[in-house]
């Protein structure tokens, strides 16, 4: 699962940079994110949704077990 379909991954390295330096200059983001297994790597915080706010906060409050299990209907997406 690429977290950038369709961008290579020095493409992907310089949108994450631009990010980062939007983010050191006190801006907001809003990114829709479907790779739970870079949300670490890539965002200080995260919103999940399904239907519903699930929960929002720093990403490894979010990203926790039943968190995953109320927006996956009890089946585990693994982070």
């Amino acid at each position: 699962d690429e977290p950038f379909v369709g961008v290579d991954a020095v493409t992907e390295r310089d949108v994450i940079a631009i990010l980062k330096q939007l983010k050191n200059q006190g801006k907001t983001i809003v990114v829709v994110h479907h790779d739970l297994h870079t949300l670490h790597d890539y965002f200080d915080w995260a919103l999940l949704l399904n239907v519903r706010l699930i929960n929002c906060g720093p990403v490894s409050d979010v990203i926790t077990p039943d968190s995953l299990k109320t927006a996956f209907g009890g089946r585990q997406a693994a982070p």
